[in-house]
């Protein structure tokens, strides 16, 4: 009852929601800013949906050509949306107005304050959530509150954000609430968006909802079949693992909470033309964000649904060969993840370590039989433990044993325990053992992948038993798609800088004890493992296990002693906040 009275509240302040049956486009020959305004007055009726998206992307593309920058028109192609999900409740209005409100906060300017509002205030309403309406309005409040450009519209946030006082978290999400403002002011302020500061990245504002699909020339004809469904699930964060016989099309939205159904939050994503394997599970249990996974058979495909303990982020994308959906859920928004700086310093309090490959998975094997799976966990053990005791972080490995753990489960579990940084250990391998000495690679979507690491790509991209050779050069195309498309760039600077730290912190801890080992570098190759990270991340070729010299320096206690310090000493550098 409380929320549906704030909701009426809101309506109350709203004069630009009321919906219509369809008609034609108003105005005949007016241009399309006109045309625009004149269907966002209530008293005018909407046309059929393609019209106003076309309408929409129109204004869209002229504000993006507009040398003035063409906020007003953005501003338009953004109300214009926001009321055609008001008519027909289509996901994907919602989010391409969350989208286009965000990119003008993040611009600056006299539109700002009244994107800042519309978000917030359209964000808590696909979540159907106070809460979370309350956290969006505060969020926009602290943003715009410093401004006195534009105190009508800081003032309508104030009233609103006192009509929902209501839903005010309490404890340490209160307490979170307020650290998670404070980043963005700090961050804000060290980066003047409106400024026009040459090489400054304006700050970057996280998506309800990223949705990553596959090229319609992947998907097959007949009928896919979903394999299997691995749930992850921490009280932060989960992952949802499906496994399909082929590449399939998706489709995903959220339902709000049904209190006389004794429903939460709800994930839905309909995977189109495909049919569950005989005998598979239609309900997995879970504990956590995700506290479970149902299975339902409809018309057109198959419904994969996902209850929530409470609202969360959501990236939806997929992996190749074999296919896999991935649907990954946050308490903590990709932004504010990239936006951990204090001062000079930056926050690291949890820190993954990822030995790979482990179980039946030996990884590479040296001339003498040493094998990576065990080089990459003792390093790991000992960089944790100084980790701890020397830096007081909390550190987590994603195994701990001689066990198999998934790919998508080791990012998973970083982004679970809501890691500062997620450093993968390996070792390198050529097939003439030539080549030796260190690499640090990371995924770049915005660079060239480095075509030398397309044997090191096809190794540790291969996680299953299949025994199908894949193509590196292909799977690393995909990869920097789908980063792309998670909009990944958010994390690229702070795992670049930590790469080199660790590249730099790795032949200085070496120093001339092992004279001549050979530094090859931070490079970007299209690692599954590093795909999905909500962090800073890396993938740490340690040596070349390969070559003789290397494989027995690999197998004293003193280098992998040495490495591990390599790693402690890079990340107290990242925290203290070195370049």
């Amino acid at each position: 009852m409380q929320w549906l009275c704030f909701v009426a509240l809101l309506m109350a302040c709203r004069s630009d929601e009321t919906t219509m049956p369809p008609t034609d486009l108003p105005g005949g020959g007016a241009d399309d800013a006109a045309r625009a305004e004149a269907l966002l007055d209530p008293a005018n009726a909407l046309p059929v949906r393609a019209k106003v998206v076309a309408l929409s992307d129109r204004l869209s593309i002229a504000a993006a050509e507009d040398k003035n920058g063409g906020m007003a028109l953005s501003l338009l192609a953004a109300r214009l949306r926001e009321r055609l999900w008001r008519f027909d409740r289509a996901a994907t209005d919602a989010r391409e107005a969350v989208e286009l409100y965000g990119q003008l906060v993040d611009k600056g300017g006299p539109q700002s304050c009244e994107a800042d509002l519309r978000r917030a205030r359209l964000l808590g309403e696909m979540a159907a959530d106070g809460l979370e309406t309350f956290r969006q309005l505060f969020l926009a409040q602290k943003r715009q509150g410093a401004s006195q450009k534009n105190k009508k519209c800081v003032d309508s946030i104030g009233r609103m954000l006192e009509a929902a006082d209501g839903f005010r978290p309490t404890g340490a999400a209160w307490e979170e609430l307020q650290a998670q403002a404070a980043r963005e002011s700090s961050a804000a302020r060290a980066t003047p968006a409106a400024s026009g500061s040459a090489g400054v990245p304006p700050p970057v504002l996280a998506r309800e909802e990223v949705v990553v699909l596959p090229d319609d020339k992947a998907v097959k004809d007949g009928p896919v079949v979903l394999q299997d469904v691995n749930p992850y699930s921490w009280k932060l964060g989960g992952r949802v693992v499906l496994s399909l016989s082929h590449a399939a099309r998706y489709e995903t939205g959220m339902l709000a909470p049904d209190p006389k159904a004794k429903r939460g939050h709800r994930l839905y994503l309909d995977l189109l033309n495909t049919k569950t394997k005989p005998k598979l599970k239609k309900s997995f249990d879970a504990k956590g964000l995700i506290t479970g996974v149902r299975l339902g058979q409809q018309k057109g495909g198959t419904r994969v649904v996902l209850d929530l303990s409470d609202a969360a982020y959501r990236r939806i994308f997929y992996l190749p060969d074999p296919f896999r959906v991935v649907i990954d859920v946050s308490t903590r928004s990709p932004a504010s993840a990239a936006a951990t700086v204090e001062g000079g310093r930056r926050l690291v309090r949890r820190v993954t370590l990822d030995p790979g490959h482990g179980g039946w998975d030996a990884g590479a094997v040296g001339p003498t039989g040493l094998r990576e799976k065990d080089v990459a966990l003792d390093v790991a053990h000992r960089a944790a433990t100084a980790l701890a005791s020397d830096l007081g972080v909390d550190t987590m490995l994603t195994r701990d044993t001689d066990v198999f753990i998934p790919l998508e489960e080791r990012t998973a579990r970083a982004n679970g325990f809501q890691s500062d940084l997620f450093l993968s250990i390996h070792c390198n391998a050529t097939v003439d053992g030539h080549a030796k000495g260190l690499e640090v690679y990371i995924l770049d979507p915005s660079r060239e992948q480095d075509r030398q690491a397309f044997g090191a790509v096809q190794r540790e991209n291969q996680s299953t038993k299949t025994g199908k050779i894949l193509d590196p050069q292909a799977l690393d195309a995909q990869v920097a798609s789908i980063a792309r498309g998670l909009d990944a760039a958010h994390t690229t600077e702070g795992s670049r800088l930590l790469a080199d730290l660790l590249r730099k912190s790795t032949m200085s801890s070496l120093g001339q004890r092992y004279a001549g080992t050979d530094d090859h570098g931070v490079k970007t190759a299209g690692f599954f493992v590093l795909l999905g990270a909500q962090m800073p991340s890396v993938l740490y070729e340690t040596a070349f296990i390969s070559n003789p010299d290397d494989e027995a320096r690999l197998g004293t206690a003193d280098y992998r002693q040495k490495l591990a310090d390599a790693i402690v000493n890079s990340v107290r550098a990242y925290r203290e906040g070195h370049k």
